[in-house]
């Protein structure tokens, strides 16, 4: 992700700032807007980096623990770490819409390639088979 320059603006203005971006994602109102806009607005490592953390919080919630987000999202345990306990620290309306997600039919595609990934690295420590599914996975870029 963009780096923030550690120089801060005066807080007025970061105020203003703040309104008008969520102003104009109020504004976006259908799922073809949205992801042109997005598309256009951050760069493909932030849309990958938002996207991670979103379904991190989502494996948080449904109780995953570190080693089967490690082996899905190939973040390091120390990331995870820190995001479990930032994620301890959201208020009830943040949980409520990642709770609101993870309700989605359509994730269910999802959580069973989920399943498959975390099955394939178990199997890949005791098991030449799905170790070689595993590393031609990665580099066929699945």
């Amino acid at each position: 992700m963009g780096r923030v320059s550690k120089k801060t603006i005066n807080p007025d203005l970061q105020q203003k700032l703040d309104e008008q971006l969520h102003s104009l994602v109020a504004s976006l109102t259908n799922k073809e807007d949205i992801e042109g806009f997005l598309d256009e607005f951050l760069t493909k490592e932030e849309k990958t980096m938002l996207a991670k953390r979103l379904l991190l919080y989502m494996m948080l919630l449904k109780n995953f623990g570190t080693e089967h987000i490690h082996a899905t999202l190939s973040m390091s345990r120390e990331t995870i770490r820190w995001y479990r306990e930032i994620f301890a620290t959201k208020g009830d309306r943040f949980r409520r819409q990642v709770e609101k997600q993870l309700e989605k039919s359509e994730l269910q595609e999802l959580w069973s390639h989920i399943e498959e990934i975390i099955s394939t690295v178990i199997k890949s420590k005791t098991n030449m088979k799905a170790r070689m599914k595993l590393l031609d996975g990665f580099n066929n870029g699945r």
